[in-house]
């Protein structure tokens, strides 16, 4: 196989991981939605700042994730996001907690965040394997 054919293998298995992926944070976003039924508003008390390790790009840079605060039947909660964000957002607004009636603990802000995340990756992975097909398809096939 020539090193040609190497590379566009490798475009077409990273693009289907991307696909794949997306499949996987659709489900965990599902499955969320089919746990956590019960809702409550919550609000934003503080952003934490933590290092995130970047493999792609071998560096490390920081995210900024929301701690939320929010009470059900009278016990107290605290609980930091799932998705950070480059820079911090407001602190004190108020937010729509979907969560888990027999654990309230196992909650979540919003799941808006993993469509767009989940639509990234289809789109991403979408076009590197019709990338890799369409130059494979031109230059070998064809």
């Amino acid at each position: 196989m020539s090193e040609a054919l190497w590379v566009l293998a490798f475009i077409l298995l990273t693009g289907l991981i991307f696909i794949f992926a997306a499949g996987g944070i659709r489900w965990m976003a599902k499955r969320k939605l089919e746990v956590c039924t019960a809702e409550t508003t919550g609000r934003v008390i503080r952003w934490l700042q933590e290092e995130v390790y970047d493999d792609f790009n071998s560096e490390t840079s920081y995210m900024w994730f929301p701690v939320y605060a929010y009470d059900v039947q009278g016990k107290h909660y605290e609980k930091k996001g799932d998705i950070g964000l480059s820079e911090p957002g407001e602190t004190n607004e108020d937010i729509v907690l979907h969560y888990e009636p027999a654990n309230p603990y196992n909650s979540y802000a919003t799941l808006r965040n993993y469509d767009i995340l989940v639509y990234i990756f289809r789109i991403l992975g979408g076009l590197l394997s019709l990338g890799a097909i369409a130059v494979w398809w031109l230059y070998y096939a064809g």
